[in-house]
């Protein structure tokens, strides 16, 4: 597949594209003066771009089959920064890829959206987030969610909503306190098993997290909904 991701300078981006480079044409793509480091052996094409509504955004998703959003840490900035970021910006990208067929529109969400939950409750798919304003970083997370939301509902995209556990570690370095901590490896194998999934609903949330001690968030639906991870969600 032709993918687009975006957010390239960010930590999430190179995670996923190292591990989508061997299997997928890459674009990458973020505000100019970002400068991601090559991934996939400096295979991937890299384009900045404001996300303005014009021909630069159209031209980015031109020829795109699914674009990975980093919806979560994947700009610096003030609150002003960030919601236009995850807004105005996001909405341009979106109506950009309904008009050009894209297929597919992934979001790259947070699983602490509901930290200040009592880590006794389960939560699940169904809990609405409610994030604090005083948290520039999860409510540019909540309102991306929301933009994306609307054009899946309107049918105008198919968006899976991938809320990712934190902290991100490597492969078994979660300390005893991480109880929603991720891998890197499961991070790239979501996002791929996200990108060929025909299980899918127009607007498809999906929680995901390694399998730690004391594990806080359920993974059943990533296990029913991306099979291949099925192995990868339990101890």
């Amino acid at each position: 597949m032709n993918v687009l991701i975006t957010s390239a300078a960010s930590a999430t981006a190179q995670i996923i594209a190292s591990s989508l480079s061997g299997t997928h044409q890459l674009r990458l793509t973020d505000l100019p003066g970002e400068s991601p480091v090559p991934t996939g052996g400096g295979s991937a094409e890299m384009i900045s771009c404001h996300l303005d509504h014009d021909k630069p955004t159209d031209d980015l998703v031109a020829g795109i089959d699914a674009i990975v959003n980093i919806g979560y840490q994947g700009q610096t900035g003030g609150a002003p920064n960030l919601v236009d970021y995850h807004t105005r910006r996001m909405y341009n990208l979106l109506q950009a890829a309904s008009d050009a067929g894209v297929g597919r529109y992934i979001n790259i969400s947070t699983l602490r959206l509901f930290e200040d939950r009592e880590e006794n409750l389960v939560v699940t798919e169904r809990w609405r987030s409610d994030p604090s304003a005083e948290d520039a970083e999860l409510l540019g997370a909540h309102l991306a969610e929301a933009v994306c939301k609307e054009f899946a509902r309107d049918r105008l995209i198919q968006v899976a909503n991938l809320r990712l556990g934190w902290p991100f570690v490597a492969d078994s370095s979660a300390g005893p306190d991480d109880t929603a901590a991720i891998s890197h490896d499961l991070i790239g194998a979501a996002v791929a098993e996200a990108l060929g999934s025909d299980q899918f609903d127009q607007w498809q949330d999906i929680h995901i997290q390694s399998p730690v001690s004391n594990q806080r968030f359920i993974t059943d639906t990533a296990a029913r909904l991306l099979p291949g991870l099925a192995g990868r969600l339990t101890q």
